[in-house]
């Protein structure tokens, strides 16, 4: 590929190409040149038009990888890059993600100016233009665990706009250092992403930037965050309900059996048990006063079932 190539970015699609147009349209109207930006975009089988919508673009420098199934998120990245010919660094990039006019060349200005830390990302925020706390990631614990299952996120989200397992705003303007960079809008460079093997196919979805940054932090690297390189990150609009929880916490359990002790994993599932019967038995008081919590009642319930069939 032409040298002139700055930056790599790879994006994963299932069932969300009108997303993925919005954001090639962001990239457009941005302020780093189109010539400069090879795309690698993955469709993983996606079962609407998505793929017909992607196969119409016409962006220079833009590659479409069609898998014959879903591979997940880590697989699917790591099928993008393996169709990279540069040694540009590479951008993980979300489609239901909103940029503004400078993100990437911000982003990318960012990581030559700390081109030690190896991986690099932006701040997100919430559609209302709030740092919603989602720009990186903590190692997990199961102390923040235990604060998730009581209730405390609630409170975190409240009082320091964060998660149990993120950053508050005001931690990351200090040094910009975290544990792990949100995969939403993750820098990498390319060398370092070889050398980890990419990302672990282990994870389907969810957890596998923060196992990306762990390895990477043990070959010296030191993930950072700029708060000048600013992303709106909506959420998914493909996974939701039943298969967003089954994914996100089955993940959690597979990061503390590949990180930690068994009985990590042993008291991790009891936590989620425990969070998850809590919040079933709140909904289902509120549910006597209104109709309106009948929903996550039954979505708390069915993850409850959900649980007793989870396998290693």
């Amino acid at each position: 590929m032409s040298n002139s190539t700055q930056l790599n970015i790879v994006i994963v699609c299932y069932n969300c190409g009108g997303e993925i147009l919005r954001l090639l349209d962001d990239i457009v109207d941005g302020d780093l040149a189109l010539d400069t930006i090879e795309f690698f975009v993955v469709d993983n089988a996606s079962q609407d038009d998505s793929r017909a919508q992607l196969r119409g673009l016409s962006l220079p420098k833009i590659n479409l990888i069609e898998s014959e199934k879903n591979l997940g998120f880590a697989a699917g990245c790591n099928l993008g890059v393996k169709a990279i010919a540069n040694s540009a660094p590479i951008l993980f990039l979300n489609p239901d993600v909103r940029l503004q006019h400078d993100s990437l060349s911000n982003l990318l200005e960012f990581s030559r100016e700390n081109p030690h830390c190896g991986i690099w990302g932006g701040a997100t925020c919430n559609a209302l233009g709030e740092f919603d706390g989602k720009s990186a990631w903590r190692e997990p614990s199961l102390v923040d665990l235990l604060c998730w299952s009581l209730g405390g996120d609630i409170l975190l989200r409240k009082l320091l706009g964060r998660t149990s397992g993120g950053y508050s705003p005001g931690s990351l303007s200090k040094s910009g250092d975290v544990d792990a960079v949100s995969g939403c809008f993750l820098l990498i460079d390319q060398t370092l992403f070889h050398q980890l093997d990419g990302f672990d196919e282990d994870f389907f979805l969810y957890s596998e930037e923060i196992d990306l940054c762990r390895r990477g932090r043990l070959l010296g690297a030191r993930p950072r965050v700029t708060e000048r390189a600013l992303i709106m990150h909506a959420g998914s609009q493909t996974l939701s309900g039943i298969n967003k929880l089954n994914h996100l916490y089955r993940s959690k359990l597979r990061y503390f059996r590949k990180h930690g002790a068994e009985q990590q994993v042993v008291v991790a599932r009891a936590l989620i048990a425990l969070g998850s019967w809590l919040r079933f038995l709140a909904f289902s008081t509120l549910a006597l006063a209104g109709k309106q919590y009948e929903t996550q009642r039954e979505l708390w319930g069915e993850f409850l079932i959900s649980q007793r069939q989870w396998t290693n």
